[in-house]
């Protein structure tokens, strides 16, 4: 066990990570980040980077087992954040109690708090990455929001599909988003140079929280983050109280113990809930804060489908298209978000997506929609540890499917209207992993169905705290990027206020 011992120890350097210890690193506390992965370059695409990463075991989407299940939005230094589109989104209101819009069967949805709450959490957010309007079009924005920055301008297939929504009566809007729509600080104005997603702006224009919270503090004598470091097992020195974290160095395959006053585990729902089922001790037989047989429990990671067209020769005829496919996404509905018309009266939100594939990209004529919606957060669906084999023991709901299924009726219209033909549905993987991680440390008040309380303590556990979408009991139907970073800054303003531990 190394002798220094740190104010805290932050587990994971991504959306959560990153909030808790930039703000705990400005309080003046001495910070150690864990960091399974390694920084990576400006211009690098997540998929040269995949085929390094662990994988785990999953369902397909009829449930056979596979070997290729995606544990990760992204194992790097900034997380997914490095390579996400930036899409910034609160939840709305109802997403704080859909209790009325669940299977009864499902684990209690209702957060122990409210929007509200959250609400200064998601100010910091926006102001600290440089978050764009969506010019109060939103039809379901919780208000009041900032406006940091204004909207980005449709891209000409968002144009499109924004005038064919229009015709129909609904309500589109430019999607709030962290990347730059004018300079920001030190970050320039997005170029469009190529799509957001699965890619490390070359830039900076993008605000993922590397380059806007991890990277100003390189020099600050309180942060050290050190990469490619394995986090095993929290080690109990007595009941209810960390000591360590035992880490793996993958370079050197060397097992060290780092010490700390307190631990906050933000690795991402999966990450994080392995972890703490992965720390067994003679207090905690089944895993930290496991005595419950919570912990893993209540996954959610989405239900979610796109959907191509190819519109009619002459469309898009004189437009500007960016020779790489440019901004991922620039327009949004939220009109079927509350719909009487889909099962369980709770639908979500379709979204502009750019291609992904090269050949795609060069394609003027494609158009391509995403449905996201919400899933039940249901005890079986989970994470399972066995020795060094990760499960992710995932399958939808019936009644989501046939949401997704409204939802995709919705998108189909759409594209139609837009002028689109030949609209088809691409396959169903999101059983297998997903960017959209919630829910396997669910913070409550009751011991029975939750494993952390509202402020992100581990109930068992005084000196741990989540920090990431382990902590949400519903993840609500939009991107759940903003509500991680918000909820880790609501962690760490607590951890502040009560100081750091002196046990």
């Amino acid at each position: 066990m190394q002798r220094r011992r740190y104010d805290v120890c932050v587990i994971g350097s991504g959306a959560g990570g990153a909030v808790v210890a930039s703000v705990l690193v400005d309080a003046g506390w001495d910070v150690l980040v864990v960091e399974q992965g390694q920084h990576v370059p400006a211009g690098t695409y997540l998929n040269d980077l995949i085929p390094g990463f662990e994988t785990a075991r999953a369902r397909t989407i009829d449930g056979r087992w596979t070997e290729q299940g995606y544990p990760w939005t992204a194992c790097c230094v900034g997380g997914g954040t490095r390579f996400y589109a930036g899409v910034s989104l609160r939840l709305r209101r109802i997403d704080f109690d859909a209790s009325a819009h669940v299977v009864p069967e499902a684990l209690p949805p209702a957060w122990p708090f409210g929007y509200d709450e959250l609400h200064p959490h998601y100010d910091w957010v926006e102001r600290r990455l440089g978050v764009t309007s969506d010019g109060g079009l939103d039809p379901y924005r919780p208000a009041p929001a900032l406006d940091v920055l204004p909207p980005h301008l449709p891209s000409a297939r968002g144009a499109v599909l924004s005038a064919a929504a229009r015709s129909r009566g609904l309500s589109p809007f430019p999607m709030p988003l962290a990347v730059a729509s004018r300079q920001f600080g030190a970050a320039p104005a997005c170029t469009d140079l190529t799509t957001c997603t699965d890619y490390a702006c070359p830039t900076g224009a993008k605000g993922d929280v590397y380059q806007r919270l991890l990277a100003p503090l390189r020099s600050a004598p309180n942060l050290t983050l050190r990469t490619g470091l394995k986090a095993l097992q929290l080690v109990e020195r007595r009941t209810g109280q960390v000591g360590g974290l035992r880490c793996l160095e993958l370079a050197t395959g060397r097992v060290e113990t780092v010490r700390a006053g307190l631990f906050v585990v933000a690795a991402n729902a999966i990450q994080s809930s392995a972890l703490l089922l992965r720390s067994r001790s003679g207090s905690s037989p089944a895993g930290l804060g496991n005595g419950n047989d919570m912990v893993g429990r209540g996954l959610c990671m989405k239900v979610a489908q796109n959907l191509t067209g190819r519109l009619r020769p002459g469309l898009l005829a004189g437009a500007d298209l960016p020779a790489n496919g440019g901004r991922y996404v620039t327009m949004a509905l939220s009109d079927h978000y509350l719909d009487a018309d889909c099962p369980t009266g709770l639908g979500g939100i379709i979204l502009e997506t750019g291609p992904l594939a090269v050949a795609d990209r060069a394609d003027p004529l494609l158009l391509r929609l995403e449905c996201l919606l919400a899933d039940q957060p249901m005890a079986g669906n989970r994470v399972l540890v066995d020795g060094s084999v990760l499960t992710i023991d995932y399958r939808p709901h019936p009644v989501d499917l046939r949401r997704l299924a409204f939802m995709r009726e919705r998108a189909t219209t759409l594209l139609a209207a837009a002028g689109a033909d030949d609209v088809a549905a691409e396959p169903l993987d999101f059983t297998l992993g997903s960017g959209h991680l919630h829910g396997t440390c669910r913070m409550g008040t009751d011991r029975r169905t939750s494993v952390c309380d509202p402020t992100g303590r581990v109930h068992t556990a005084d000196n741990v705290f989540v920090a990431d979408g382990a902590l949400m009991p519903y993840p609500g139907g939009v991107n759940p990027a903003l509500t991680i970073q918000a909820l880790a800054h609501r962690v760490a303003t607590h951890l502040v206020a009560t100081g750091p531990s002196t046990n």
